[in-house]
């Protein structure tokens, strides 16, 4: 029977547990090879633009450290102001470190968007190391690089690793601030001291999750050393623990009290515990049926072995720590608390934010460590206790002559430790399978994965607009601000990508002139006749669907001379832009278009002239084909419709108010794309759009993680409503596909946008929707 209490490691003249010279090559190798990929994950992408979903909150560091260092300003201000924003501006919902170092980067980088990443980018390539280093002081080097490999593989954890937001910097701090906790206790050493002070210091100028751990490590540290007989731990080097404690216990209530005194300065202290109450709401809940509502999310970020190793490793801390009574083994369950208080506790935020759970994946990792530490005591155990039974038993017939020590007797130096550590890796191969097709998705979406169904995209066409927009807009930053229409859907990334400008989100038409720098609007998502006003009052310069007024020149704000249209030329990244700038977006140039100029104007009932060069692009022979319908020319208009309907994918389906869905084009590339091409029956005869819905209808081979049960959105409305559709035109619909895990399969409809009759399908029984993609 295994004793209450087994003997502690033997150290070695570092004061860290001993291990053979093997197992610590071994553990080093695993241990780069995962700070090595995690690196590169989190790299990836690091110099392109910074888009929309969660990710754009890095825009929003970003802006905030522009503005700290435009205006110097200590607070953060996440709009460009015309002048000095005042304190009562500041955000005051989370400590200020982010912002700070930041803004450092930024002073000595400038800005570029770059400086939104690299925070982000430089911790979580160090979090590995530390992470090794951890696991290592408290238990062993094998256990170390189990720890280092564990985060690496989890979806989460590679989905995130850029997130210049406040899960990685609090992870990465705290981490440091309990190596420098350990190795104290181990060596006494003044230098530990400081460095647990100063990661346990900027980890709670993180977040405030950062302060539930380190009350939760000065409350145990208290029991351990002051309540607790020394018998139950050991001894422990009073004077040097005394200080680290006070040290600590000082630094969170002077840290906590700045953040209070500056709130309260602001007038923000009120904000800061309504938004808590706000993230908080939503307990009245059953945990279980909260955690259910989750289970998607939980797994694709996860997987269910992780989360059944995370629940294992759980009861073997707990019960380490009672039956072996090593103090560090409660680490693993303090860092575990701090993320189930994140978590359950602050339910609204855990609803909305898939990212909420973060936290758990550095429990995960040293969870693994200690995992794998019990397995290598376990298998020392058994081989100890074969080798006793073999010496206590000899064999029958002629002794063996194998020496002392030999193979016949011994387990090689680190051999437990090593089969523990390779035993470990099979599973987390099994995550790394969930894990790496999840960090694409993650960049697709800007973070968001499904989104519970909402429609999702990138705004990487309106980036680049905003983009080549930036210089052609009059004035300076302050003085020309930018006015967006509610269609832009604007977020911190537009604002960004606009250089600085002061912009104004959600603005009404105007009525007489745009503002001096520019008025923007996206075609697709304004009402038909909200489109019409502003081509018949107004100069409007079209790139794709994006629509900008009065940019360029503030007193062209006459339509007489009708729309100006560009169009977004893509390509393919190579190789290095694919890594370093977008691996989930194409290269896109702003040229002029002289077809889109004709069909934006013919459309809106301005003079049109027809190109003089005949069309080469499938959607050049689009627009030619009706501009063939539009003079009158039935014979040009056959031959090119001919020429499309070859290269499309057949789908032949009818509405019963005249549109045929004729067929599509689909593009697997950085970011894949299905056109679906129209022929329209006419005007709409209500405000409907082509939607377009995807299911996942099986979850992927080799997969542990279910299915995606939500239906989603995936389809863009049309530039040119349905209703200003004419009959014979062909219309084409670009979907952007950004694939979720699983065979998914993607349906086509005309749908309301408003109150109004949707159209039916009949040649299909009387169906709503046809099927235009599958991918496995």
């Amino acid at each position: 029977m295994l004793p209450l209490r087994l003997a502690p490691h033997p150290t070695d003249l570092r004061g860290l547990p001993a291990a053979s010279r093997r197992e610590a090559r071994a553990a080093l190798a695993v241990t780069a090879l995962a700070t090595a990929w995690f690196a590169l994950a989190a790299a990836w992408e690091m110099f392109g633009p910074v888009l929309a979903g969660h990710y754009a909150s890095s825009a929003s560091v970003g802006i905030i450290a522009e503005n700290m260092l435009r205006w110097k300003i200590p607070g953060p201000v996440w709009e460009y102001t015309a002048s000095r924003p005042a304190p009562g501006m500041y955000y005051c919902h989370h400590p200020w470190g982010i912002f700070w170092t930041t803004a450092a980067f930024m002073k000595v980088l400038g800005r570029h968007d770059v400086v939104c990443r690299l925070p982000a980018v430089l911790l979580s390539a160090a979090t590995p190391p530390l992470l090794y280093a951890l696991g290592r002081s408290i238990y062993r080097p094998a256990a170390g690089a189990a720890a280092a490999a564990a985060f690496v593989v989890l979806p989460i954890t590679l989905s995130f690793a850029n997130f210049n937001a406040l899960e990685v910097p609090v992870m990465a701090w705290t981490l440091l601030g309990l190596f420098g906790y350990v190795r104290l206790l181990q060596t006494s050493r003044r230098r530990y001291l400081a460095v647990s002070a100063l990661g346990l210091a900027l980890g709670m100028h993180a977040d405030w999750p950062a302060f539930v751990l380190t009350g939760g490590l000065l409350a145990f540290g208290a029991i351990r050393a002051y309540l607790l007989p020394r018998r139950v731990f050991g001894p422990l080097p009073e004077r040097r623990y005394a200080a680290w404690w006070v040290l600590t216990a000082s630094i969170a209530a002077l840290t906590a009290a700045l953040y209070l005194a500056l709130f309260q300065q602001a007038g923000k202290l009120g904000d800061l515990l309504t938004s808590y109450g706000l993230r908080s709401s939503g307990n009245a809940e059953p945990l279980s049926k909260v955690l259910e509502s989750r289970r998607y999310w939980l797994e694709l970020s996860f997987t269910p072995i992780a989360i059944a190793a995370g629940k294992l490793a759980a009861i073997v801390c707990a019960a380490r720590l009672a039956l072996l009574r090593r103090e560090h083994d409660a680490l693993p369950l303090l860092y575990l608390a701090t993320a189930a208080v994140q978590y359950v506790v602050f339910r609204q935020g855990a609803d909305i934010h898939i990212f909420w759970p973060h936290y758990f994946a550095a429990y995960f990792a040293l969870a693994a460590a200690a995992l794998v530490d019990t397995g290598a005591l376990l298998l020392e155990r058994a081989a100890a206790a074969r080798r006793a039974a073999r010496i206590a038993t000899p064999p029958a017939g002629p002794a063996l002559d194998a020496p002392s020590g030999g193979p016949a007797l011994a387990t090689p130096p680190g051999g437990p430790a090593l089969a523990a550590l390779a035993l470990w890796l099979v599973p987390l191969a099994a995550i790394l399978r969930d894990g790496i097709p999840a960090l694409r998705y993650a960049r697709e979406t800007g973070g968001r994965f499904n989104e519970r169904g909402h429609l999702i995209d990138s705004d990487g066409a309106k980036t680049a607009f905003l983009r080549w927009l930036a210089p052609r807009l009059p004035g300076t930053p302050t003085d020309a601000p930018v006015a967006m229409h509610e269609s832009m859907k604007a977020t911190w990334a537009q604002v960004w990508a606009l250089g600085g400008r002061v912009v104004a989100p959600n603005r009404p038409p105007p009525k007489e002139a745009p503002p001096r720098g520019a008025y923007l609007v996206d075609a697709r998502f304004m009402l038909d006749r909200d489109q019409a006003s502003l081509a018949q009052r107004f100069a409007v310069t079209a790139v794709g669907p994006f629509w900008a007024l009065g940019a360029g020149d503030g007193a062209r704000t006459s339509s007489a001379s009708g729309i100006e249209a560009f169009s977004f030329r893509e390509r393919e990244p190579g190789l290095l832009g694919w890594y370093l700038v977008s691996g989930t977006e194409p290269e896109r140039e702003i040229v002029p278009d002289p077809f889109l100029t004709w069909e934006l104007r013919t459309h809106f009932g301005q003079p049109a002239e027809p190109p003089a060069a005949p069309p080469e692009t499938l959607e050049q022979k689009r627009i030619a084909h009706n501009m063939a319908l539009a003079a009158g020319d039935g014979a040009r208009a056959a031959a090119i419709f001919g020429e499309i309907s070859a290269a499309l994918a057949p789908i032949g389906a009818r509405f019963d108010d005249g549109t045929e869905l004729l067929g599509t084009t689909f593009h697997e590339g950085a970011r894949s794309l299905l056109t679906i091409f129209v022929r329209a029956g006419g005007p709409a005869a209500s405000d409907v759009v082509l939607a377009v819905r995807s299911r996942v209808v099986e979850r992927a081979p080799l997969s542990t993680t279910m299915a995606d049960p939500v239906v989603r959105e995936v389809g863009l409305p049309t530039a040119i409503s349905p209703q200003r559709w004419r009959a014979g035109f062909l219309y084409a619909d670009p979907v952007p596909i950004r694939k979720r895990p699983g065979t998914e399969v993607f349906w086509a409809s005309l749908t309301a946008r408003e109150r109004g009759r949707a159209p039916k399908l009949v040649d299909r029984g009387g169906a709503s929707e046809v099927e235009v993609l599958r991918l496995r």
